[in-house]
């Protein structure tokens, strides 16, 4: 009876670990030409992954090896048939503006390489790679989360979908809200997804310039451009739901 017992009980224990055990993350480096230096990716498959099939693909900034596995779990447990690239920093404020930033010491000035780097050199690499099939997120947080805005209105056919967490659209609130008008204010189609949300309990880059995106959207935004914004009541700065909720919204078909 005992020996059952204890037999029964570890089963359940197998059962449990394999339910919660972290994703398999396989790191590769990809040297680039377009920033002269080499950049670790952090590399997501799904579960039943196969030549045979194709997939889409979420390229996740901020996608270091500590941050990755959390976010892919969030990920594929919203769209398991989803590969996850994560493109480790290397000079975050250099690559999440475009230009300097006062506010910021005048860091940044190398969004438009990194944004380069990421079309013309990672989608290719990893397309050649893996069986993708052609449908791209590219996802961000905080100061990644603005460079999802920036990438939106300068490669929008680079991605089909955007996920902005807590962007902090503050640090350049004019080109977020210029470059919107002028890539959809009269534009009848465009046929992308954008997903956005905040927490509660935000940084002022956050809380004081979202609910002006939201009026200018919904001015602007053609009948096709799928949008949300999500306010999560008591969350933090980048909530802890933002990666799941993303990709259930993106692959939802709302």
């Amino acid at each position: 009876m005992l020996r059952n017992v204890l037999t029964g009980l570890m089963c359940s224990l197998i059962l449990v670990a394999s339910a919660v055990a972290s994703p398999v993350v396989t790191r590769e480096v990809l040297n680039s030409e377009i920033l002269g230096e080499d950049r670790p990716l952090n590399i997501v498959l799904p579960a039943d992954y196969s030549p045979d099939k194709t997939y889409p693909v979420a390229y996740v900034l901020d996608g270091g090896h500590r941050n990755l596995p959390n976010m892919a779990e969030g990920m594929q447990g919203a769209h398991e048939e989803l590969i996850v690239v994560g493109v480790e920093n290397v000079d975050r404020s250099r690559d999440m503006f475009p230009d300097p930033m006062p506010a910021r010491e005048n860091r940044g000035g190398g969004g438009e390489n990194f944004l380069k780097f990421l079309t013309t050199e990672l989608i290719p690499y990893i397309e050649g790679k893996y069986a993708t099939n052609g449908y791209r997120v590219i996802s961000g947080q905080s100061n990644s989360g603005f460079f999802v805005l920036y990438a939106l209105l300068n490669a929008p056919d680079s991605f089909e979908a955007y996920l902005a967490g807590s962007p902090m659209i503050g640090w350049d609130r004019d080109m977020i809200h210029d470059g919107t008008k002028a890539l959809l204010a009269g534009n009848k189609s465009f046929p992308r997804t954008l997903f956005m949300n905040q927490g509660e309990d935000e940084y002022a880059q956050v809380t004081e310039y979202m609910p002006a995106y939201e009026a200018l959207l919904n001015e602007v935004a053609p009948a096709d451009f799928r949008w949300k914004s999500e306010f999560i009541e008591g969350g933090n700065h980048v909530p802890a739901s933002t990666y799941h909720n993303g990709i259930a919204f993106i692959f939802s078909g709302e």
